[in-house]
């Protein structure tokens, strides 16, 4: 359960957000625009905030805006209507840390919650060491367990956070993009799983599932030997995270790029074109600086920068 602030000007659409996240034992306050949600995170602090993008007073991209200044450490999910793609991907840019289409509020919602607020960890047993270390050097080969996932984004996580290298937001995000990219190496790259069989990144990622398609791979070869690589570096200067399947890779010629994505992408994306691993490329392009594939298409390399802008 988490505490929700909920920013929407409509009062139709407030009812039924605030009962899907209700239904998922979410706590829920409400407030009608903007200004009235910065004025409340003044006094409280919630564990989230999402706002519609169109509003009065101060509208979504604006607040989060002022969020990233002045609450970095609360993460944002933007929803959308139609129409609003351009100023969706600009908050995107700006800090919110996932988006929701309007059309599929029921059955995205609550799981991009999930995906957001799983990848936030801390141990505070751990801080003060961490807090000295000045490079720090992971390398993992993952077989195909999904389960594996979470435990290694709040690994990563865990040691950036402790080095203090980035705003909690900035973290965040990072996170839902390592989760993303770590999902695609396996279901996508390794197994090969058709896109129609395919479960959900939420599924995969947040809940270790392995459904029937994928239990079919992994009891044949080359799907089952394959494995994930992974090199992370975390310095003060940047955040680099090189992941390498042994799948036959793919077209990468129509991928976004870090800091490229557009309102036809989002677009595309909101209306089911390629949804699944195409939107989460359209996430981990907006939530890191650098992001680029090898000629095969079965390896990408993350760099997040660290240090003041």
């Amino acid at each position: 359960m988490a505490k929700i602030l909920l920013v929407e000007d409509s009062a139709t659409q407030a009812v039924e957000m605030t009962m899907l996240l209700q239904a998922a034992n979410h706590e829920v306050v409400h407030v009608a625009n903007g200004q009235l949600g910065l004025t409340h995170l003044k006094t409280q602090a919630p564990d989230l905030v999402i706002t519609d993008l169109e509003m009065p007073e101060i509208n979504g991209l604006q607040l989060v805006e002022n969020m990233r200044a002045n609450f970095s450490h609360i993460p944002s999910i933007l929803v959308t209507s139609h129409g609003s793609e351009e100023l969706a991907a600009e908050a995107l840019r700006r800090g919110a840390a996932g988006y929701v289409p309007k059309t599929r509020m029921s059955d995205l919602l609550n799981d991009t919650i999930v995906d957001v607020l799983g990848v936030i960890r801390s141990d505070a047993s751990y801080a003060k060491l961490i807090s000295t270390l000045k490079k720090n050097v992971f390398v993992f080969d993952l077989p195909s367990d999904p389960e594996l996932i979470s435990p290694l984004v709040g690994l990563l996580m865990q040691v950036s956070a402790g080095m203090e290298l980035l705003p909690s937001i900035e973290m965040v995000r990072l996170g839902v993009a390592v989760e993303h990219a770590l999902t695609n190496a396996m279901l996508h790259g390794n197994l090969e799983v058709p896109r129609d069989q395919q479960p959900s990144h939420g599924q995969v990622a947040r809940e270790g599932l392995i459904n029937d398609a994928m239990k079919r791979r992994l009891s044949q070869e080359p799907y089952k030997s394959r494995l994930t690589h992974v090199e992370a570096t975390a310095s003060e200067h940047a955040i680099r995270i090189v992941i390498s399947d042994q799948g036959p890779g793919f077209d990468t010629s129509h991928v976004p790029q870090a800091g490229e994505l557009d309102a036809s992408s989002l677009a595309a994306s909101a209306d089911g074109v390629g949804q699944g691993d195409k939107q989460g490329l359209l996430l981990i392009a907006s939530f890191v600086d650098q992001m680029w594939f090898n000629d095969t298409g079965n390896q990408i390399t993350l760099v997040k920068r660290c240090g003041a802008e």
